[in-house]
């Protein structure tokens, strides 16, 4: 190699070689801001990425998305008042021609499905490398589904343990609330912490709580998680936590 090649960390993505004057506009949605500061940081030292907003809750990010007009909305999943996927929902039901790529710490094989089903066309972890976060914001914005590596892995996990019949059929309709509520509590999140994240009162998160797991039949916090883990509404990370803490005793 001469003095005159380089080495590009990414790969070339041809449509984007031939419209280098077209940068594809990024609004970031997250409720900490130093992840929006270094995450815009980082994706403007790109010469295709332009960052044109930033926005630490959903009705921000709907009113700069009306403003800016943005080609691509990279949405985190945890944010005050608006819980699991409805941020996402929200986004794709106001601007249905929206691009929505989540990027967050959730990786449970539920909260994939549901950001998908809800309208997101790509879902990275937060522990992905650049060079797959980049990936995958290009595919994004050229309208093509994606996931980072390690998504992809739990995919296809699931995938393959379904083809081989390893997981039982759980025949009981659950709503998005629902499916968050059973995560903290397998999890051990205290029901006061709970309340704070649906933004209820303790008192009615608590009758919730109750008439749920009246309504499937579980009789305590251990068969909760048990039914979580059926469910696949926890991650390996996850699950790995409620055995190490004896959650499941």
């Amino acid at each position: 190699m001469n003095s005159e090649q380089s080495v590009r960390d990414e790969p070339v993505w041809p449509e984007f070689e031939t419209r280098r004057s077209k940068r594809t506009r990024l609004l970031l949605v997250d409720d900490h801001p130093v992840v929006r500061e270094g995450l815009g940081a980082l994706l403007s030292l790109e010469h295709d990425l332009q960052i044109v907003g930033d926005a630490g809750d959903i009705e921000q990010a709907l009113e700069l998305v009306r403003r800016e007009s943005p080609d691509l909305v990279i949405c985190d999943l945890s944010m005050p008042g608006c819980s699991g996927v409805t941020a996402v929902r929200t986004l794709c039901r106001e601007f249905p021609l929206l691009r929505v790529l989540v990027m967050t710490a959730h990786d449970a094989l539920e909260s994939i499905r549901e950001c998908f089903n809800a309208g997101a066309i790509a879902y990275v972890r937060k522990d992905a490398l650049r060079a797959d976060l980049l990936v995958a914001i290009r595919r994004a914005a050229v309208g093509e589904r994606a996931t980072c590596p390690g998504v992809s892995d739990i995919l296809l996990r699931s995938w393959l343990r379904q083809g081989f019949g390893e997981n039982a059929r759980i025949d009981v309709e659950l709503q998005p609330e629902d499916r968050q509520v059973l995560r903290m509590i397998a999890l051990g999140v205290p029901t006061r912490r709970i309340a704070d994240d649906l933004g209820r009162g303790v008192k009615a998160v608590e009758k919730y709580r109750s008439n749920l797991m009246r309504r499937l039949d579980l009789h305590s916090t251990a068969a909760v998680a048990r039914f979580a883990i059926r469910c696949n509404l926890l991650s390996p990370q996850e699950v790995d936590q409620v055995v190490s803490s004896g959650g499941l005793s």
